[in-house]
């Protein structure tokens, strides 16, 4: 995380200091590589270093994040139009560059996670391709360290569930190990192979949805739509930053009344229907009223209120979700690769809705985000009826929804003091026969 927030950093430097449109490439292309990997890697860290009760919320928290980063971008924008000069667009730049910087002091302080991945300099290069490949603390034998993290984790008054979950992760990771090695190209023909394309293509449609929701293209593109029903210029900006406000204020929601409390599931088909009644209602509006010509200025305001209410629904129901359900889906020798495809797939996406959206504003207006009421109501669908209840259990534990053989017992039957004993006398015997191999 800590070198991926300094290429980060560097990217922004790049585009603040640019001197010419080479140099804004090559930095937007850095900062969006780092972006892009902290996208995959920061919710995997929060999944496994979280307990099954409580992951809803700590992994929300990156949602929380992004939205936060989404409002401040918003009054920057606003703030920035009344800079001259270069000054108009190099301060908003280099407005990236302190949040990266507070990452990397933070990750000194921040513990392993206890199935930590570790990242070879050559590995660390296939990041530019979202290549993750991975190896665990227990895999290395470093049980001692993993033990650290899960009770510093847990904390002293849940000391016995620590030691619970450290045999649970060792035993399932065990099996796991067992099935073959963690290369990419192992992991890429494993995620496509019968026994795990479900998990691929549900983690995959449920990121991508951050896209086919509409979120994004109402994010990026709102000051066209603002100026479909009449407010343009500094007064469209101004909008743009209430906007930004709305998710910041419907994450909030969630990470108090929803995060662990709703299941995964219902809150998933639930925020899907609203994000399409309220898309349906703002699409009323704007053919009605969408015009510069219109007299009727209410319901100018009207469509742009159904659009804050989407923003803070979306807050709500997918900000964090959309993050939280695929980061627990794969088992963990598919865990980081797996999410790392999903986001992925969901850039090919954006990619493609930047250049399809302006055009489609400009040809059809508002009955382009018809689109988007379809996929909502389809993803709406899919969750109901095909996506199977995650929360509370833990990652080992989800596995075994998906079919997956669980090398362990349920986390409150298992004996700490037996099961121990019974793992160190095989590690004894394990490391006497390659002792002998070696002779």
């Amino acid at each position: 995380m800590s070198a991926m927030a300094l290429l980060s950093i560097v990217g922004a430097v790049l585009q603040t200091a640019s001197v010419d449109v080479a140099m804004m490439i090559v930095g937007r292309l850095l900062a969006g590589i780092g972006c892009g990997s902290l996208l995959s890697v920061v919710p995997v860290y929060l999944a496994e270093a979280s307990q099954p009760d409580s992951r809803g919320f700590l992994v929300g928290l990156h949602g929380m994040m992004i939205a936060i980063g989404f409002g401040v971008a918003n009054w920057v924008g606003y703030g920035g139009s009344y800079a001259s000069s270069h000054a108009q667009w190099r301060i908003p730049l280099a407005m990236q560059i302190p949040i990266p910087i507070l990452m990397m002091v933070g990750c000194i302080y921040i513990p392993f996670s206890p199935r930590w991945r570790r990242f070879t300099f050559l590995q660390n290069i296939t990041i530019l391709f979202l290549v993750l490949t991975i190896d665990a603390v227990i895999q290395q034998d470093r049980i001692e360290e993993a033990e650290k993290v899960l009770h510093k984790l847990h904390g002293i008054e849940n000391e016995s569930l620590a030691s619970q979950e450290l045999i649970q992760i060792r035993q399932q990771l065990g099996f796991e190990r067992s099935q073959g090695s963690a290369s990419w190209s192992f992991a890429l023909k494993k995620m496509f192979s019968k026994q795990y394309l479900r998990r691929t293509a549900t983690a995959t449609f449920i990121v991508a949805m951050g896209q086919l929701s509409g979120s994004q293209v109402i994010q990026n593109f709102q000051s066209i739509f603002y100026e479909t029903v009449g407010f343009t210029g500094k007064t469209s900006l101004l909008i743009s930053g209430i906007y930004g406000m709305m998710g910041i204020i419907g994450q909030i929601i969630y990470l108090t009344v929803v995060a662990d409390r709703w299941p995964r599931v219902r809150t998933l088909w639930i925020g899907s229907v609203l994000l399409s009644v309220m898309i349906a209602v703002c699409m009323a509006l704007s053919a009605q009223y969408g015009s510069k010509d219109s007299q009727n200025e209410n319901g100018a305001r009207g469509a742009i209120a159904m659009i804050f209410l989407y923003s803070a629904l979306y807050a709500v129901f997918f900000n964090a979700m959309v993050w939280v359900v695929p980061s627990e889906l794969f088992p963990f020798f598919l865990r980081s690769k797996g999410l790392a495809f999903a986001v992925f797939t969901k850039s090919v996406i954006a990619i493609a809705l930047s250049q399809i959206t302006p055009i489609a504003i400009k040809n059809v207006s508002w009955r382009y985000y018809s689109l988007y009421i379809a996929t909502n109501l389809t993803a709406g669908l899919i969750y109901f009826f095909f996506l199977p209840e995650t929360s509370g259990k833990s990652l080992e534990e989800i596995a075994e929804l998906f079919g997956d053989t669980l090398a362990t017992e349920q986390i409150g039957s298992i004996n700490v003091e037996e099961k121990m004993k019974a793992m160190e006398e095989q590690d004894g015997e394990h490391a006497h026969v390659e002792a002998t191999k070696k002779a």
